[in-house]
């Protein structure tokens, strides 16, 4: 142990250190510093001696390493309490051969750094941004760092890069636990459940509870903006739908996520040998009965019914749209009403990723590909929309 100075000062709590022109002074913990003292009595502490160390040497440099998709809430705290522990925070971010496991709705290593670098820059946290190759990625090896951050989730892994730390005659790196951000419904916020489409970033349901317990109407102010397209319009002419749709299809990676809203769109897609995730039909086209749509067969489909008059969301809406989407295969969704509005709700249940495709009158197949934005504008539509509790 180095040379103790003993310093008379009863401002100081345990945990402070103070940078004199001498060093770095931090008191040293005694089991009787915690006692009473008589009033006028002034505690006399000791305190371990540090020498100075050269400015670059003396930075506190912490690493961060992970995926960062979707960056969320969570990620935000873990950011902000690692880099509060260090001076400067290395951010390593895993590269997209590193993600490729993943599935394609994780967001390419370009979209997670920019992510990143906007928040860096909006909060004023003393961060970098790096590209990650391998597990470990510097931590091993990096004689400039002292700190290392983490969730319970990862622990593991930082233990591991201490061991191997000492193995090369390195000093162990204070490992920073972070706790995890809990979502509104009592889970972990994590990127896979918004990659889902369960909650937003901030950690929100897109579907709350009490949805599933009022009527929707919609309001007459939502009228035009509803019936303007959701997404891009592939246009076509009306008394042949393939033309349009095969534009559309064109734009379609995953054609097994593809939800398909209304009998011209369903029949179509039926006809040109794709069987969408979930169908919704009605046996109408413009609000009149359409005899062709007695053609959809869609044979190994499993069938839900729902009672959804016009200009409403219904509880039996909501529950068919939410057991079609858990239902693991191709769904039909057979409407005694109306299925408009029905894009609502499954945009808001749906995992993104998910393309929504549907007719646009005497125009086309308009096709929306799910994301963040799009979840964010139905739940907008949705709360502006008069409700009445269901019977």
């Amino acid at each position: 142990m180095g040379p103790r100075l003993t310093e008379w000062d009863d401002s100081w709590d345990n945990q402070s250190v103070r940078q004199t022109s001498w060093g770095r002074v931090r008191p040293v913990s005694y089991g009787d510093e915690a006692g009473s003292y008589a009033p006028g009595h002034r505690l006399c502490r000791m305190f371990q001696f540090t020498p100075p160390l050269p400015k670059a040497m003396s930075e506190r440099i912490g690493l961060l390493g992970g995926t960062f998709d979707r960056l969320h809430v969570g990620h935000h705290r873990l950011i902000e309490e690692v880099a509060a522990r260090c001076d400067n925070l290395e951010i390593h971010v895993t590269s997209d051969s590193m993600v490729s496991a993943k599935g394609n709705q994780v967001q390419s290593y370009d979209q997670r750094f920019e992510s990143l670098s906007t928040f860096i820059e909006q909060t004023g946290v003393q961060a970098s941004v790096h590209m990650l190759d391998d597990p470990f990625g510097p931590a091993p090896h990096r004689e400039d760092c002292v700190v290392i951050g983490c969730t319970s989730e990862t622990l593991d892994g930082c233990e591991r890069i201490n061991e191997m730390r000492l193995e090369a005659a390195l000093k162990p790196l204070e490992i920073v636990v972070v706790a995890h951000f809990i979502d509104e419904a009592g889970e972990i916020l994590s990127s896979s459940r918004i990659r889902s489409g369960i909650v937003s970033p901030s950690g929100t349901l897109w579907i709350q509870a009490s949805d599933f317990d009022t009527v929707r109407y919609m309001p007459a102010v939502l009228d035009e903006e509803l019936k303007q397209p959701l997404g891009t319009l592939h246009k076509g002419p009306e008394d042949n739908p393939s033309i349009a749709l095969e534009s559309a299809l064109s734009t379609v990676k995953d054609k097994s996520m593809i939800i398909a809203v209304g009998d011209v769109t369903v029949l179509s897609l039926e006809e040109s040998g794709h069987i969408p995730r979930v169908a919704v039909i009605d046996g109408c086209t413009k609000r009149q009965e359409w005899s062709p749509s007695s053609r959809i067969t869609l044979d190994e489909s499993k069938r839900f019914h729902a009672v959804n008059p016009a200009g409403t969301l219904t509880r039996s809406m909501y529950e068919a749209c939410r057991d079609a989407m858990h239902w693991d295969g191709p769904t039909v969704i057979d409407v005694e009403g109306e299925e408009d509005l029905s894009p609502i709700p499954l945009i808001l249940i749906c995992p993104l990723g998910t393309v929504i495709m549907y007719g646009q009158p005497g125009e086309g197949i308009v096709v929306r590909r799910v994301d963040l934005a799009a979840k964010s504008r139905a739940r907008r539509f949705l709360d502006a929309f008069q409700s009445t509790e269901s019977k």
